[in-house]
């Protein structure tokens, strides 16, 4: 079976959807799939050693223009040399252009349920596209079972025409054991223990203002305690954070790291008493799940990946609101008891995400697309 995947999300800074591909990717590589995959950059990235290896064929457009143009028509164009069985389109969209069969993998509705956190523009360029792909793929993926409902809701599709391939959690890169370089790349990074940890992009659905409020009043009782935010701002009005933290007196206990690269992350999870990761809205939530792989609870809202394998997972808020936030804070440095039980579960119920798995699932989905 010859596979045309859109992998664009893969090239500059990893993205979440980057890496979800780049996972499934990896887990294919551990069996006989039968699969030859032929990958298709925008630009003309450094290709890795694995993507040089086996069946995976890279394709580069180099191409400048904007993200829509290349799917719709460099791709499109690009399609007709190779003459597919099958098109991937790991990240909302799929080109309309080809007429083989396709796949597409829908990981969130963001800019259907929370459209204020987007431009104008931007919302209708994601609804469009994402609405599009989704009525014409032969098979729509979910990244869980939440979103797979909500995709079933929203967009009308018939719960045959859904399937669910979730996340993986790479146990070799995230796990509790530390390494000898832990304490160096945290003094690197300016962090200083004790910290919670906010791992992942910071968007208004994650509640940053009120995570600032309940780690403000955590704080009250933990005065050595810091926050470290390691995720890009892409909050609409980016500003408004750096404000949040001066108006609630919090200055040099929040450390703003950014965007980080991944090599940071298990070190910074591993090094944290806490994580946090709350949402109003999400379609899988990784960073959860390696924070936990890594021996650090972390205080969640429902609607997450989390929820399929760890439905009575016991730090998960019921309320969007900062008193919800720092109780569970709370209850993770307070109860020892209760975090050791947790720590100890962790690792046996995350065998259930694992890449190789759900690159079978991909498989199987995309012979599926093929056969219908």
């Amino acid at each position: 079976m010859k596979v045309a995947v859109l992998a664009a999300e893969m090239e500059g800074r990893a993205t979440g959807v980057g890496r979800y591909l780049e996972g499934l990717l990896h887990g294919a590589k551990r069996w006989d799939d039968g699969v030859e995959w032929h990958l298709f950059f925008q630009g003309d990235p450094p290709p890795p050693a694995w993507l040089q290896q086996g069946a995976f064929q890279p394709h580069f457009s180099r191409h400048k223009g904007s993200r829509v143009v290349w799917e719709q028509v460099v791709v499109s164009r690009s399609l007709a040399a190779i003459e597919p069985d099958v098109i991937f389109g790991p990240a909302y969209t799929l080109p309309f252009g080809s007429r083989a069969r396709s796949v597409v993998t829908v990981h969130d509705l963001s800019f259907e349920v929370l459209p204020k956190e987007f431009s104008l523009r931007e919302r209708w360029r994601r609804r469009l596209l994402a609405r599009r792909a989704s009525r014409v793929a032969h098979r729509v993926l979910a990244v869980s079972q939440h979103m797979a409902a909500l995709l079933a809701k929203h967009y009308g599709l018939p719960e045959e025409r859904i399937a669910v391939v979730p996340h993986g959690v790479d146990r070799e890169r995230f796990s509790q054991q530390p390494e000898l370089g832990d304490g160096g790349l945290l003094t690197e990074l300016g962090v200083r223990r004790p910290y919670m940890l906010w791992a992942g992009t910071v968007f208004e659905r994650r509640l940053p203002r009120e995570v600032l409020e309940a780690f403000a009043a955590v704080r009250n009782s933990n005065p050595e305690l810091g926050l470290v935010i390691a995720g890009a701002n892409r909050m609409r009005r980016p500003e408004r954070l750096g404000a949040w933290i001066k108006d609630l007196g919090l200055g040099a206990a929040v450390r703003n790291l950014g965007w980080v690269g991944e090599e940071m992350l298990a070190p910074l999870y591993r090094g944290a008493e806490l994580g946090v990761y709350v949402s109003r809205h999400e379609g899988f939530g990784v960073p959860p799940l390696e924070c936990l792989a890594c021996g650090t609870p972390v205080v969640v809202s429902g609607g997450l990946g989390l929820d399929d394998i760890w439905p009575d997972y016991p730090f998960r808020i019921r309320n969007f609101d900062s008193g919800s936030i720092s109780g569970a804070m709370t209850r993770v440095l307070e109860d020892h008891d209760l975090r050791a039980r947790i720590m100890e579960q962790a690792g046996p119920i995350l065998t259930a995400l694992d890449w190789e798995q759900s690159s079978r699932k991909l498989v199987a989905e995309l012979r599926r697309a093929l056969a219908s």
